[in-house]
């Protein structure tokens, strides 16, 4: 059996990151400065913020 064993920093590839918390501790203002953020706000605690965001989810197929 062969393996192609790499190292080093892959590049190019977003990272997903979950931060959980009681609300009103600073969550989503510590994410907005992660580079580039993207934001599910399921709660509307981003809308006064200058931040990318995705629209609600919802149940509709």
């Amino acid at each position: 059996m062969h393996f192609e064993i790499t190292s080093g920093k892959v590049t190019g590839k977003g990272m997903k990151v979950t931060i959980y918390g009681p609300e009103g501790i600073g969550k989503s203002s510590l994410a907005a400065r992660f580079p580039h953020a993207i934001f599910i706000d399921t709660e509307g605690s981003t809308d006064n913020m200058d931040v990318q965001r995705l629209p609600k989810p919802t149940t509709e197929r």
